[in-house]
Formats: structure tokens, C-alpha cells, sequence
């Protein structure tokens, strides 16, 4: 009796198992459809690039039928997005929007920001009082280790997740987001880091992660979006505002800020690690006519996009400051207005994720992010896949900001002292 009680309950298990697979597996299959019909209803180029879009169903759609879990099928789906070769093509899992875009979307932040120098995971910026600061981490520093994971392992695991567009740039935004993704975090968690100081010597630290500015969006608040936001009053009359996402509430807070300044003899604009968002009315604050800013190719044809200047324009000498994390919206504003002639630009070349995209969330909340439009600027110059070049190259140097020296935005200074020099 106990045998049969025992196999009973073996077959009861299988069947729970068996029907949770054909469930899981039909929904699958339903956001898969769904997100072949969004790209093919809604892709700004009818002929795929030369694609043959319904073979690329056909063959995707019975490695989807023996997806065995979710990573199978998160990945056999993006990988069907990649053969696009575009940015903005990406199938996000539940809860792992922070993972991919840390640096816009993160609720948590122990106060400091990083980029890869010469492989090296390098402190580029500490927040002043933050829990980095207080726990004595500076520009300069390397960071080893994060939660005990040394960073080359984060980046080999990064490589798996290569995506459009595929270049040096690209790859190195999203090694250095992989290792943010990580610092980063829900607000009020712990976060343990290794690093090395100046002279070599190694330490470890736990900090907790505090709560950027910003507000929950989407269905019951599931997306976060952080809005980091700094501006002030550098020697020598020089107006410094830094700004992580482009949306249209920040215009009149950056238009105040121009302001507040007063007569400022430049303004250094820092859209390093900007993850873009949307591009109206920020251009409206430095324009000074009515200009034709860029055109929009989708599916529907091509559209001029004019921009007039607001009401009260900043008129005077304007440096952007871009690098390898500078994205989408963002790089399309910085490339309009270097083609116009209204801004010098400097620092590190762009990736060139510049497709303008829309967002659907599925029910069990993964989100779709699918390109619907390309952008180009007036003169023809496609960006995406290229970024925006600057005007003058700097890198950033870890023994310069050893000392306390950013080299981009020194150099910004000396372009903007030579200027009024001049002038």
C-alpha cells in the first residue's frame, strides 16, 4: 500500500510538471508571435535591410517550442532581434530593466560612477557625502571585485550578451554597465566592493545603496527611472550641468539653472553615461533660429523634424561632453547641434544606438523594446552604428584623476577660456 502511495505521488508530480511545461511553453510561444508581428508591423525599414523577416520566424519558431526555461527563451528570442543588426531591439526579463540600463534605471546608488580604462574598472566620480565618500573610495580607484565577483568575471559574462550596435564602443558600454548593474541596486541593500588605491593596495568596504532622485513609472511603479541631475558655477564664470536621461520635465529645470548662473562665459553641457529619452524641447533651450534639426525614416515615409528656440535661449559659447555610455536621444541632440554649428563637442566617439523606439509590457513583465524610426541628421549622416564624433578626442586618465583632474572636462575649460580670450 505504501508502494503504491509512493508511486501515486511520483506520477502526480509528473503531471504537475508536464502541464506547467505546456503552459510555460504556450507562453512562450504567444510573446514570441507578439514580438515578431511588433517588429514587422512597426520597423522603420519595410525591406528588413534585404532580411527575409518571415524565414527568420519560421526558423526561430521551433527552437522557441523547446525553450526549456526562461533564459533559453530570453536569449533565443534577442538573438532573432540581433539579426536585425539595430539598437533598440531588446527583450527585457521581469525585473531586469536596472540590470540593463543601471545608469538611468537603477533605484539605488552607493554615490559613485565608473568607467573601463585600459580594462581596469576606474572610479571616475564620487558623489561628495555619499556612502561611497565617507567610506573613502575616490576618482582613481579600481574596483576588483563586486559581492565577492571579480570584475573580469562580470565582463565574461557580459561577452553573452553582446548586442547591436557590434562595435568596440558598444561592446565596452555594455561591459561597463554590466559592472554598474552590479553597484547598483534596489535602495537600502548592501553592496560589498574590493578595490585598489592609489598606491596599489588592496581594500574591501560594504556600502549601502541610497535612493536616487526619481519616480516609479509604468504598471504598479514596475519601472524606476532615476534622474540625476547636478548644475553649478565653475571658476573662471564657467556653467557646468550634468544630466543622466533626456525627458521633457527636465527643460524648464536646466532653462533655470542657465539662470541662475547668471552671465556665464560658457556653458561645459556633461552628457556622459546619458542614456537619451526624449529629445523635445531640449534643443529649443540653445537654438537660436528655427532650424531643421533632423529627419525621421519609418515605415511611413521620411518627416523633417524643426525645432524653434524657446522663449528664453541660452545664447553664448556651449561645450558638450559626451563617451562610450552617451546614448540614443542623447547623441542624436549632441550630433544636431554639432552640425549646426552651435556647440563644440568633446570627448570620447559615441556608440551610435540611435533608432527611436517604442515599448510594449507583456503580462508576466518582460518588456519589449522594438526600433520603429530612424533618425539622421540634416546633412544625411546616418548614426546609428556610427555615434557622434567629437570635435576635440579626450580620454579620461586614471593617474589624472588620481590628482583630482577630469581630462574632459579640464579640456572643455580650456576651449572656453580660450573663447572669451579670443573674443
Amino acid at each position: 500500500m505504501k508502494r503504491n502511495i509512493i508511486v501515486l505521488s511520483i506520477l502526480i508530480c509528473l503531471l504537475i510538471d508536464m502541464t506547467s511545461c505546456t503552459c510555460q511553453n504556450k507562453q512562450y510561444k504567444r510573446i514570441f508571435k507578439t514580438v515578431w508581428k511588433k517588429v514587422n508591423k512597426s520597423y522603420y525599414d519595410p525591406a528588413f535591410g534585404g532580411l527575409d523577416w518571415k524565414d527568420i520566424h519560421d526558423r526561430y519558431l521551433p527552437k522557441i517550442r523547446g525553450a526549456e526555461n526562461d533564459q533559453d527563451f530570453y536569449r533565443l528570442v534577442n538573438r532573432m532581434l540581433w539579426e536585425l543588426n539595430v539598437s533598440h531591439a531588446n527583450l527585457i526579463p521581469p525585473g531586469n530593466l536596472a540590470r540593463s540600463e543601471p545608469l538611468v534605471c537603477a533605484e539605488g546608488s552607493p554615490g559613485f560612477d565608473l568607467r573601463l580604462l585600459n580594462g581596469e574598472a576606474v572610479i571616475i566620480s564620487v558623489r561628495s557625502g555619499s556612502p561611497a565618500w565617507e567610506a573613502g573610495l575616490r576618482p582613481g580607484y579600481v574596483i576588483q571585485a563586486v559581492d565577492e565577483i571579480p570584475v573580469e568575471q562580470i565582463i565574461q559574462e557580459a561577452e553573452l550578451l553582446m548586442r547591436p550596435p557590434y562595435n568596440c564602443r558598444g561592446c565596452t558600454g555594455i561591459f561597463t554597465k554590466a559592472v554598474l548593474s552590479r553597484i547598483y541596486g534596489s535602495a537600502g541593500t548592501q553592496v560589498s566592493i574590493k578595490y585598489s588605491e592609489d598606491r596599489g593596495e588592496e581594500k574591501d568596504t560594504s556600502l549601502i545603496r541610497i535612493k536616487r532622485n526619481g519616480r516609479a513609472l509604468g504598471p504598479k511603479g514596475m519601472l524606476y527611472l532615476a534622474v540625476d541631475f547636478e548644475s553649478k558655477l565653475l571658476e573662471n564664470g564657467i556653467g557646468y550641468i550634468k544630466l543622466n536621461t533626456f525627458q521633457q520635465p527636465l527643460a524648464p529645470q536646466i532653462s533655470n539653472a542657465i539662470k541662475s548662473m547668471g552671465d556665464v562665459k560658457g556653458i561645459i553641457f556633461d552628457l556622459r553615461g546619458n542614456a537619451g529619452g526624449e529629445i523635445e524641447e531640449m534643443p529649443d533651450l540653445f537654438l537660436n533660429d528655427t532650424s531643421l534639426l533632423f529627419l525621421r525614416k519609418s515605415g511611413n515615409g521620411e518627416t523633417k523634424m524643426f525645432f524653434n528656440p524657446a522663449e528664453e535661449t541660452y545664447k553664448g559659447p556651449l561645450v558638450l561632453l559626451v563617451d562610450q555610455l552617451s546614448g540614443s536621444a542623447c547623441e542624436l541632440f549632441a550630433a544636431c547641434l554639432q552640425a549646426a554649428g552651435r556647440a563644440v563637442v568633446i570627448g570620447e566617439q559615441s556608440p551610435g544606438a540611435v533608432m527611436e523606439s517604442d515599448m510594449k509590457v507583456f503580462l508576466n513583465g518582460s518588456i519589449l523594446m522594438y526600433p520603429v524610426a530612424q533618425p539622421v541628421t540634416p546633412e544625411g549622416r546616418v548614426l546609428e552604428g556610427y555615434g557622434v564624433v567629437p570635435d576635440i578626442e579626450v580620454g579620461l586618465d586614471r593617474e589624472m584623476l588620481l590628482k583630482g583632474v577630469d581630462s574632459q572636462i579640464d579640456t572643455a575649460i580650456n576651449i572656453l577660456k580660450r573663447y572669451n580670450t579670443i573674443y
